[in-house]
C-alpha cells in the first residue's frame, strides 16, 4: 500500500494546486469540522440507530470485535453487527494516510483498532473525537501490510484491502458527536498489541542526546523515520520508538531537546517488525522541563549482588547460595554466556514435557536492619509467542530453604518481559520497596512453560540481581 503513496499524494497535491479553492484540499489550520450532518448521511444514520433500538443490528465491542482476528487470516462478517467507536487518528498533518484507527471510548479506553479506507483528508469527516458506526456485515477482518488487526472492504491474499468510496458511505456513519479524547497515561513498558489504536499519553519523555539537531524526519528515508524516544526507569533508560511520514507537514520540525509529555496513537511498522508512536500532530508533543538523569549504584548501598558472571555456558545453573528447583517437569535454570556476559534462563524447547514450571530462589536476605531496601534486577526474554508463558516474583518470609512447596509465597510487582519486547533485551524491574518484609526474606523466580507446546516453549533470561539500601 505504501509503496504507490508517493504517486498518489503527488497527483492529489497537484490537483489541489491547479483547482486552487476546492473544498477537497482545504489545509488550513482555521478549518473547523462542520458539526451538522448532511440531509443523505443523517438519514442512514438514523436508520441505522433505529435498527439497533428495533434488534435488526447487534453492537459489538472493540475487544470482542478482535478477539475474532486470527493473524495471517481474512474473515468476511456475516452477522448484523455494528461498531460503536471513536477516532483516535487524524491525517490532517499527512502523517496518517488512507487510514483511521479508533478506540471502544474517549475515556480509559481498553482496545483499538484499524480501518483502510480509500479516502484522503479524511479528517474533514472523521475528526479526532469523532462518534461513529460501522456495519460490519460483508467488510473483512484481517491484518494490514503493518501485521495489525484492521477492518477492509475487500481481501487482498492475506492481508484487507482499502474501503471503497461507495463502502464508506453504506457502512461507516458519523454521528454529530465529537468528544474530548482523554490519552490513556502509560509507560513505555506498558505498550503492545493490545494498546494498537489507542491514543495514548506517556510522561517524562525525552529524545537522547545524539539527536539534538535532528528533525523529525530523515531525508534520506523513503517513507517513514524512526526516532527513538527514552525515559528514565530505574539504573537506565526504558525507550520505544516514534515514527514519522515523509508527507507529514511538521518532518522538518527540529526535535525538542528537554523532557516532557508525549501524546499519540500506538501502532506496528511497515512490515510489522516495531510497535511505534504515530502522532497526529507536533503539538502533542510538549517537553518544557529538564533532562532526567537515571539512578547510579552510588547513591545506593549494594547489600547483594549477583551478575552470573562465573557462569559456565550452557550448563545446570549451580550458583552458590541459589536454589534451581523444578516443581513439573525435567528442566532447570541454565547458566549461558553471550557476548562474554553470563546470565541464568530458563526455557523447555525440545524439553518433551507437557508442563514445566522451575523455581529460581535468591539465598536469604536479612531484613533485621530495619532500613529501607529495596529489589532490583533485569530479565529478558526470546520466543515466547503466547501470553500463557508466564514468569512470577514471589517473596517468602517462612521459607525454611528446603520445601519450597510448602512455604508461603507472596507475588510482589515489577516490571517484567512480555512477548512484546524485543528478544534478548534485558528490562530493568525498577526499584521494589522490600522494607516492609521482616526477617528473613527470600526472592524467587518461578516460571511456566511446556516443551511439547510450541506456543508455550520461549525462554527467560535473569541478570543483575540487585538487593539496595538507600544512602
Amino acid at each position: 500500500m505504501r509503496t504507490i503513496r508517493i504517486l498518489e499524494l503527488i497527483l492529489h497535491y497537484t490537483g489541489c494546486l491547479v483547482l486552487l479553492c476546492l473544498a477537497s484540499c482545504v489545509q488550513d489550520d482555521d478549518f473547523s469540522v462542520p458539526k451538522s450532518l448532511g440531509e443523505e448521511e443523517n438519514k442512514g444514520l438514523t436508520e441505522l440507530l433505529q435498527g439497533i433500538e428495533d434488534g435488526v443490528y447487534k453492537t459489538i465491542t472493540v475487544a470482542e470485535l478482535k478477539q475474532q482476528f486470527v493473524p495471517g487470516e481474512v474473515k468476511q462478517f456475516q452477522s448484523n453487527s455494528v461498531l460503536k467507536a471513536y477516532v483516535t487518528s487524524s491525517d490532517r498533518t499527512g502523517n496518517f494516510y488512507k487510514e483511521l484507527f479508533v478506540q471502544d471510548q474517549p475515556v480509559q479506553p481498553t482496545a483499538g483498532i484499524n480501518i483502510v479506507l480509500n479516502q484522503v483528508d479524511s479528517y474533514n469527516q472523521f475528526n479526532v473525537g469523532r462518534e461513529v458506526y460501522i456495519v460490519l456485515k460483508d467488510l473483512y477482518l484481517g491484518e494490514t501490510a503493518s501485521e495489525i488487526p484492521a477492518i477492509g472492504g475487500l481481501p487482498d491474499g492475506d492481508r484487507v484491502d482499502l474501503f471503497s468510496e461507495y463502502q464508506i458511505k453504506t457502512h461507516v456513519f458519523r454521528t454529530s458527536e465529537t468528544l474530548s479524547m482523554e490519552p490513556l497515561e502509560v509507560q513505555f513498558t506498558d505498550l503492545n498489541d493490545n494498546f494498537i489504536g489507542v491514543y495514548v499519553s506517556i510522561n517524562h519523555v525525552e529524545f537522547p542526546e545524539n539527536l539534538e539537531g535532528q528533525s523529525y524526519f530523515n531525508s534520506q528515508d523513503d517513507f517513514d523515520t524512526h526516532r527513538k524516544m527514552q525515559r528514565c526507569d530505574g539504573f537506565g533508560y526504558e525507550s520505544f520508538i516514534l515514527e514519522t511520514s515523509s508527507f507529514a507537514t511538521f518532518k522538518n520540525e527540529i526535535l525538542p531537546v528537554k523532557n516532557g509529555t508525549i501524546k499519540g496513537v500506538v501502532s506496528r511498522s511497515y512490515g510489522g517488525d516495531d510497535l511505534v508512536l504515530i502522532l497526529n500532530d507536533s503539538d502533542d508533543v510538549q517537553f518544557a522541563n529538564e533532562r532526567c538523569t537515571p539512578l547510579s549504584t552510588d547513591d545506593f548501598t549494594v547489600v547483594y549482588q549477583e551478575s552470573f558472571s562465573d557462569a559456565t555456558d550452557d550448563t545446570i545453573l549451580d550458583t552458590a547460595g541459589w536454589i534451581n528447583f523444578s516443581e513439573r517437569g525435567q528442566v532447570l535454570w541454565t547458566e549461558q554466556i553471550y557476548s562474554k556476559n553470563g546470565y541464568a534462563e530458563f526455557g523447555t524447547f525440545g524439553a518433551n514435557d507437557t508442563e514445566n514450571v522451575a523455581w529460581l530462589i535468591s539465598p536469604r536476605i536479612d531484613m533485621t536492619s530495619n532500613l529501607t531496601e529495596y529489589l532490583n534486577f533485569k530479565m529478558a526474554q526470546h520466543h515466547l509467542d503466547s501470553v500463557k508463558n508466564k514468569v512470577e516474583v514471589l517473596v517468602s518470609t517462612n521459607f525454611n530453604g528446603v520445601d519450597v512447596l510448602s512455604a508461603i509465597w507472596e507475588p510482589i510487582e515489577a516490571k517484567l518481559p512480555t512477548k512484546y519486547d524485543e528478544w534478548y533485551t534485558f528490562k530493568d524491574s525498577g526499584l521494589i520497596d522490600i522494607s516492609n518484609y521482616q526477617g528473613i526474606l527470600y526472592v524467587a523466580f518461578k516460571v511456566t512453560g511446556s516443551g511439547t507446546n510450541e506456543a508455550l516453549d520461549g525462554s527467560y533470561q535473569l541478570d543483575d540481581f540487585r538487593v539496595l539500601l538507600q544512602d
